[in-house]
């Protein structure tokens, strides 16, 4: 949810803030998202007020419109630079992935220059001061570079590898959207305490 603000605020920013019917379908792409999945607007709602409480995201009303709206406070929340944001927002939209991966699938939010930009910005997100951020994955056979992933939320498919450049080895299964609803509410709602979890840490460090 985190990553489809920062998604729309880099590539459709004529429509954005994103109304919640907007972010419901945002979330819902069956494109450019690992697993697919089908959250109903309560569902949303419910995480959207746990991340404007945890203070990632920001609910205003436009002048002159009607709908409330959303926008996303990643990068001065967990205090990140461009390139971190785009990194972190396709892993938390696509799950793990390699750093070729990764370069052509934050084209459109931040362009590298080259693969070595890229793991700059992971090593950057490893040794970040609040974090880490991301951690790489062992190296699965058969394939030339290590996936990374996110640590801002639970991985709870242990083994499932989302479909990439180099296609998934056969013998793993796919996620499919049949996930039950009650599991995917449960990994929204640890997504959410993880943030809340960090950001508190933040704040107390802050005080000290």
């Amino acid at each position: 949810m985190l990553g489809c603000l920062v998604e729309k605020a880099r590539t459709t920013p004529d429509q954005y803030p994103l109304s919640l019917n907007a972010l419901v379908t945002a979330c819902n792409q069956t494109t450019n998202r690992w697993p697919v999945v089908r959250y109903d607007e309560g569902t949303v709602e419910a995480a959207l007020d746990d991340l404007r409480a945890a203070e990632l995201i920001r609910r205003e009303k436009p002048h002159g419109g009607r709908a409330i709206k959303y926008s996303e406070l990643m990068g001065r929340a967990l205090v990140l630079d461009d390139a971190g944001i785009a990194v972190l927002a396709v892993l938390l939209l696509r799950g793990p992935q390699t750093p070729g991966e990764l370069k052509a699938r934050t084209e459109r939010l931040h362009p590298f220059a080259d693969l070595g930009a890229v793991d700059d910005a992971l090593q950057a997100l490893t040794t970040h001061e609040d974090g880490p951020y991301v951690e790489q994955l062992a190296r699965e056979p058969g394939r030339k570079e290590s996936r990374w992933r996110d640590l801002l939320q639970e991985d709870d498919t242990p083994g499932a590898v989302p479909p990439g450049d180099d296609a998934a080895r056969s013998d793993v299964a796919e996620v499919t959207p049949s996930t039950d609803l009650r599991a995917r509410v449960e990994t929204l709602e640890a997504e959410v305490a993880r943030l809340r979890a960090r950001l508190d840490g933040l704040a107390n460090d802050s005080r000290q």
